[in-house]
């Protein structure tokens, strides 16, 4: 889960970005509750009642797993990563596993009514390979209830991902400032990668063209500060500030030194301007969250 941690993994693949320890726990945290103020403590948008089989897609820590276990306690939940970190303990209707949402998917068919993703950026390669998977496991799902002249419309899949670019709400970025350097460090990154960090504004379109349709999107706005004059949006600010000056050295410096070329000097005075520069309330910088949640052929999508 890209928002959790970025572990650096033996093999093939491009080495992911490794957070501080302290901040293992504290950031997905911070990501946790930024979603629950946006969604006014609601854990999805897809109009789900009685779920039976949901997974979880790169759950880091678990926490979002184990509220809606918690919520759904005769629902059969998993949630999956490469990374071992989520805690010991659990709701008894929620288990952990160590998988590669990347590689083949090895689930039965007609097994999940409900795909949950969220904060996946830079962690898939080919997003259009991993949609198909999601369509197989949703629509094996709702043929099998047509068959059995089931009334009830088919799975869903429900998407929550975090632009990584900064906006303001008073003009375009200059592009010579710390954030469009911030802008410009994360496109080239993730594209360095191979795995991109901008996919937040083409989820809607690669669902549709893995075979969904009723795709919905919902978009978001997360300033950075508080400076907004609307009281939820300055709450959500502080907090997504919390989260930017917890994580930001970890994942920066991880990208910057290993994809981007830069040297631990340059990469700790970039983190220091960006974090002296976010503290500007003048700037009125945000971000946008997209959430989407269609049915089997449907999916929904959100952005943040």
């Amino acid at each position: 889960m890209a928002d959790d941690i970025m572990l650096t993994v033996d093999g093939p693949r491009i080495p992911k970005p490794i957070a501080i320890e302290d901040l293992l726990l504290t950031r997905p945290m911070f990501s946790h509750h930024l979603f629950l103020l946006t969604l006014d403590d609601k854990l999805f948008l897809a109009p789900i009642r009685d779920p039976k089989k949901v997974i979880d897609v790169g759950t880091g820590t678990g926490i979002w797993a184990q509220d809606f276990a918690d919520q759904f306690p005769h629902a059969d939940v998993v949630g999956t990563d490469l990374s071992p970190i989520q805690p010991d303990f659990a709701p008894p209707n929620l288990r952990f596993e160590i998988d590669d949402c990347c590689s083949t998917w090895t689930y039965p068919p007609n097994h999940f009514d409900f795909i949950h993703i969220r904060c996946m950026y830079g962690s898939v390669a080919e997003w259009p390979a991993f949609y198909f998977e999601c369509y197989d496991m949703l629509y094996d799902v709702y043929r099998a209830k047509i068959q059995r002249r089931h009334l009830v419309p088919g799975g869903y899949i429900e998407q929550a991902e975090i632009s990584v670019r900064v906006c303001s709400d008073i003009g375009d970025i200059d592009p010579d400032s710390v954030w469009g350097e911030n802008n410009r460090l994360f496109f080239c990154a993730g594209e360095a990668s191979g795995r991109t960090l901008v996919i937040q504004e083409k989820l809607k379109g690669l669902i549709e063209e893995a075979g969904f349709v009723d795709v919905v999107e919902h978009q978001y706005r997360w300033p950075l500060g508080a400076w907004s004059q609307d009281q939820k949006l300055r709450d959500l600010g502080r907090w997504n500030q919390h989260r930017w000056e917890e994580g930001l050295e970890g994942w920066s410096m991880a990208f910057c030194t290993r994809i981007m070329g830069w040297s631990y000097e340059q990469v700790k005075a970039w983190n220091v301007e960006t974090k002296r520069t976010m503290r500007d309330r003048s700037l009125h910088i945000y971000q946008n969250v997209f959430v989407s949640p269609p049915m089997s052929r449907h999916a929904w999508v959100w952005a943040e």
